[in-house]
């Protein structure tokens, strides 16, 4: 590996964007990777060393052999524009020409050879995007609200404090070798457009007692095969020592989490073990001693605002063909008066080409705020676009086919890979989310999601979806048959999270009829006030069961050949007994 040429160090490309620093490389990552690399190739150091240090400079194995996911870490999901240009290189470059936008609002490519992977390493480098703990036992790529400093209903901008956890923990000698991986999340306000209750430690924006910017913070939540909601800790800690609850939690995660059973590793497993009341004490004598001995400080400009409402009117009798339908799925006010967010809708589990990349980055220069977002819906989001450049913003993207209405509606389904990469999936999450929008496409509901993951670990988040599915395999007389969980009534709101009611097992060639008879009841059965979404929402399996019954636990009998492989494929279905390296 020490044969590639790689590109100076000198040609940093511009990392300032919506008058931000983007630019997160703080050490020689690319050298040490390959001195790394060929220690282990040269037998210095064992197979296990080297894939946990792999990891966490986000290098990941997948499901074929030989080649490597790069999973490229975007901290709030915020690039600046010539960022997005050197990412688009490398999708034109890679094998399948194309990227994925993850539940992380990370970017990951697939198929990239070993030799690949240290000059990729130095590209990215050298436009101010590190890998550091992108994977691995790591303090992951820490998220947040896509409309943090613009949101209409935000307390206050949680960006400087996205960055400061970013940078404090980069590589962080009391965040190493931990039991697990460790995520964080920010929102900026109670409606948890961060998805915080789901986090190790999620952080809310609140107003403290002293009309100081502070966050509600909760800890010891998380997914996978046991969700856990977190429990609040703190309901206004000062946002300038962000910084000390977190040290605590990972410190308390060092100590308590289990390092003998890697899926019960994770901070909630604790929380689970000790149960809330012990593991609140425990966590305060872990935070008595970081208080004790501080860290820095987050010094950072953030009022909080004082919302003066404005009314967004969907502009109409342009004459301009699917446009009007475009603005009522895609378009939502800022808190600028005249200023919209635009979400640009990214199907097929977030993907993305070069192509697409560079256009974000052109049209959010011309007409945005100079950020490409990356959501955590596997979207693009482009800000404070004036209300006057809708018509063009919309003909410029349109012509890149990245003007797909329904982004904010129930169609815009979240997958994982499942089988197309993932050493774990089961069954073909992606195929099934282009399934089930034949049912979604002519709907509009705004307070309806679908969240697919192809096996158990929820990476695609089925736990909170109006609809979530999760792969499974069942044998009927012997042979193996894709399947699905179904999971119902889903979400996250100012209460928490709630995880979706656990229905039966479905074919996979089923799961588009389960669907469409649950929104069929729904639309029946709506009250007065009431959406689809509302009705699912309310509905108890004694409401539902009757309908999908037939649906579930099929025999041989009962199923068709069809059954038998799954969705958009040909050939037998199979499972691969593979090892997972970590989770999205």
């Amino acid at each position: 590996m020490n044969i590639v040429t790689l590109p100076t160090k000198s040609s940093v490309t511009e990392t300032t964007a919506g008058g931000l620093d983007l630019n997160y490389v703080a050490t020689d990552e690319v050298d040490e990777f390959i001195a790394r690399t060929d220690a282990y190739n040269r037998g210095e150091m064992t197979a296990d060393v080297y894939r946990a240090y792999r990891l966490t400079r986000g290098v990941y194995g997948q499901r074929q052999d030989g080649v490597h996911m790069m999973r490229v870490k975007i901290p709030g999901g915020l690039l600046a524009p010539d960022q997005a240009r050197r990412l688009a290189e490398l999708l034109d470059e890679s094998e399948l020409g194309f990227g994925n936008i993850t539940t992380r609002s990370n970017v990951q490519i697939h198929h990239v050879a070993p030799e690949t992977v240290p000059l990729w390493k130095a590209r990215l480098n050298n436009a101010g995007i590190s890998q550091l703990d992108a994977c691995g036992n790591s303090v992951r790529t820490v998220t947040q609200d896509p409309h943090a400093g613009l949101a209409a209903d935000e307390v206050f901008d949680t960006t400087p404090y996205m960055q400061a956890i970013t940078r404090f923990f980069l590589d962080h000698p009391r965040a190493r070798l931990m039991p697990r991986k460790f995520k964080i999340a920010l929102s900026t306000s109670t409606a948890d457009r961060g998805l915080t209750a789901i986090h190790d430690v999620g952080l809310v924006a609140v107003k403290g007692p002293d009309d100081k910017p502070a966050f509600r913070v909760a800890i010891g939540g998380g997914l996978a095969s046991m969700p856990q909601n977190a429990i609040v800790l703190h309901d206004a800690w000062p946002a300038e020592d962000v910084l000390t609850p977190l040290l605590a939690a990972i410190d308390m995660f060092q100590d308590y989490g289990n390092r003998k059973v890697r899926s019960k590793a994770r901070l909630k497993h604790v929380l689970r073990k000790l149960k809330a009341e012990k593991f609140t004490t425990i966590y305060h004598t872990y935070l008595e001693k970081v208080v004790a001995a501080p860290p820095a400080k987050v010094i950072a400009d953030t009022p909080l605002w004082q919302h003066r409402p404005w009314t967004f009117a969907v502009p109409r009798e342009t004459g301009i063909v699917g446009f009007e339908q475009w603005v009522r799925s895609s378009v939502r006010p800022t808190r600028i008066q005249g200023k919209v967010f635009v979400t640009v809708r990214l199907d097929d589990g977030g993907r993305t080409t070069g192509d697409d990349l560079r256009t974000l980055a052109d049209v959010t220069t011309k007409f945005g705020d100079g950020l490409v977002v990356l959501t955590v819906h596997q979207n693009v989001l482009l800000r404070a676009v004036h209300t006057d450049d809708l018509v063009e913003l919309y003909g410029v993207l349109n012509a890149a086919n990245l003007a797909r209405p329904g982004a904010l509606y129930a169609s815009n389904v979240t997958s994982c890979p499942g089988t197309s990469t993932c050493n774990l999936g089961i069954t073909s999450s992606r195929n099934l989310a282009n399934a089930l929008q034949s049912v979604l496409e002519a709907r509009e509901d705004s307070d309806i999601s679908v969240k697919i993951s192809g096996c158990h670990n929820s990476c695609g988040q089925h736990h909170i979806g109006t609809f979530g599915y999760y792969g499974a395999v069942k044998r009927v007389a012997g042979r193996p048959a894709p399947h699905y969980r179904l999971m119902i009534g889903g979400g996250i709101d100012e209460s928490g999270a709630t995880f979706g009611q656990r229905y039966g097992l479905l074919p996979a060639r089923r799961a588009t009829e389960a669907m469409a008879r649950v929104l069929t009841w729904a639309d029946a059965n709506k009250q007065d006030g009431e959406t689809a979404g509302d009705a699912i929402r309310r509905s108890t399996k004694s409401d539902l069961n009757p309908l999908l019954g037939d649906l579930f636990n099929l025999g041989a009998d009962e199923l068709t050949e069809l059954d038998y492989t799954d969705i958009g494929l040909d050939s037998a279905f199979e499972v691969l007994n593979r090892k997972g390296e970590c989770a999205a």
